[in-house]
């Protein structure tokens, strides 16, 4: 019987493992390596043909922006998708990224000022259409626009790194409608167009905001990758012409870098916030979340107030535990305060909402709430059962002239009258009238459709089958 020798295998020698090593580096180095198929002049040239914002580009952009803002003003997705698809709203970007990135003074004062002239055509262009529109209203992808967060970041510089990569190659890819769709340059200067025409500043900042944020991750993107890449820097006549350029573009670079990061480091400061804040809400709210109406953040001087609105009482003795609560969050500069919707006077309610602008009233406010709070609550308790008889048996003027403003934000007055002597001459009836008077500037449609919907809603807020509405101006 004989056994089988085992095989005598060796350990690999050193060369033969700084060979594999040597393999695994080279086919790493070929799956990154950018400079085949590299076409440095003609990535130049291009951008710098393509980077003026007239003729041709300018009819494009006009139109591209009238696209998008119709897809804004109707919700529509898609179409706000072919309006990106052919705007070259970019480009200017790009040269902007590409001057800095190879040193060229002329290309980029070209640059940024076609790019604010970009701007400007977009500008007029939306805001031209919103003040048109018989729409005009706040859609989804409009409000969409008015918020960058963190992830808006990456996805324009990432964008721009797509962008220059794909146009710096001989052979062109398809990569570029891809890219102007990611970044979405365009659709918040509509909004912003949209802020103007409607006197919101708050959105029409919010959204410029964030198409400034978009822009200048894609020209930062572009300059990285210029520089990576060794595109050939301008050669100048003499030392002192390539010091005054090194200057002057050392200053511009500066002054639109500093803002983004500040403005960047601002988007991630409220994002870790407000995921704090959820979390918060998530562990000591969890049993109570079916009785949250809303919860909103009201921001003071040194500090702010994290609102919860409910629909019932919470005890006094709990919020010692939330503050503990804001603590383990690392919401320290937070307070919390309650407000009971269905028991604290609707008066004061209105108030408070229409002065949030006014963030050191509205704190005071909020202070005069939490010394009221405990006193009402008992005695709203004695109170409900009689407040709940004289509701149905009269004309809740007060409730319902509050939750009219807050439905219907533009009204500036109402007067109610319980019954109103009204005739055509045949018959006489007394029903309830309604007189009422909004914002200066309202569009007779936007007033003629508002007062529509008010007629109905107040019908079925008081339970009437008919009234009269008087606009008053």
């Amino acid at each position: 019987m004989s056994t089988q020798q085992p095989k005598n295998t060796k350990p690999p020698t050193t060369d033969e493992v700084r060979d594999h090593v040597r393999g695994i580096w080279a086919f790493i180095v070929s799956l990154i390596n950018l400079k085949p198929g590299l076409d440095k002049r003609g990535t130049i040239q291009n951008i710098k043909n393509n980077k003026k914002m007239e003729g041709a580009n300018a009819w494009l952009l006009m139109s591209s922006i009238m696209i998008a803002s119709i897809g804004l003003d109707q919700n529509s997705q898609a179409v706000i998708i072919g309006a990106m698809l052919i705007s070259p709203l970019m480009s200017p970007i790009l040269g902007i990224g590409l001057a800095i990135g190879i040193n060229d003074r002329s290309t980029l004062f070209i640059s940024l000022q076609h790019f604010g002239i970009a701007i400007a055509i977009a500008l007029v262009t939306s805001t031209i259409y919103f003040m048109l529109t018989p729409f005009g209203e706040a859609t989804e992808q409009i409000l969409s626009r008015t918020k960058p967060t963190a992830l808006d970041v990456g996805v324009a510089f990432f964008g721009g790194l797509a962008g220059i990569i794909s146009g710096s190659r001989k052979d062109k890819s398809n990569a570029i409608p891809g890219v102007a769709i990611a970044t979405a340059l365009m659709p918040p200067l509509c909004v912003t167009g949209y802020g103007i025409a409607n006197g919101n500043y708050s959105i029409m900042l919010n959204s410029f905001y964030l198409f400034f944020l978009n822009s200048v991750f894609v020209a930062l993107a572009t300059y990285l990758i210029v520089r990576f890449l060794n595109f050939p820097v301008k050669e100048f006549i003499n030392e002192k012409e390539k010091q005054k350029t090194t200057l002057v573009i050392a200053v511009i670079s500066i002054s639109i870098i500093i803002p983004s990061l500040l403005i960047g480091a601002g988007v991630l400061q409220e994002v870790r916030e407000k995921r704090n804040i959820n979390a918060f809400m998530g562990e000591y709210f969890k049993e109570k979340e079916k009785y949250i109406d809303s919860y909103d953040v009201i921001r003071g001087d040194s500090i702010n107030y994290l609102i919860v609105k409910m629909y019932m009482p919470i005890d006094s003795s709990e919020f010692t535990k939330y503050e503990e609560g804001l603590e383990k969050f690392n919401l320290s500069d937070f307070k919390i305060d309650i407000l009971t919707t269905s028991d604290i006077d609707p008066g004061k309610i209105s108030k408070l909402e229409a002065e949030v602008s006014d963030v050191k009233d509205k704190a005071r406010q909020l202070e005069e709430i939490k010394k009221i709070r405990s006193e009402e609550e008992k005695r709203i308790l004695t109170l409900r059962s009689q407040l709940d008889s004289i509701i149905a048996d009269t004309f809740p003027y007060n409730i319902v002239s509050t939750e009219a403003k807050v439905l219907f934000p533009d009204l500036e007055k109402v007067i109610i009258a319980d019954k109103s002597h009204t005739t055509d001459f045949k018959t006489d009836v007394d029903i309830p009238l309604v007189v009422v008077k909004w914002r200066r500037g309202k569009y007779q449609s936007a007033m003629a459709r508002d007062e529509s919907k008010l007629t109905d809603w107040m019908k079925m807020r008081v339970g009437i089958d008919t009234l009269d509405l008087v606009r008053i101006k």
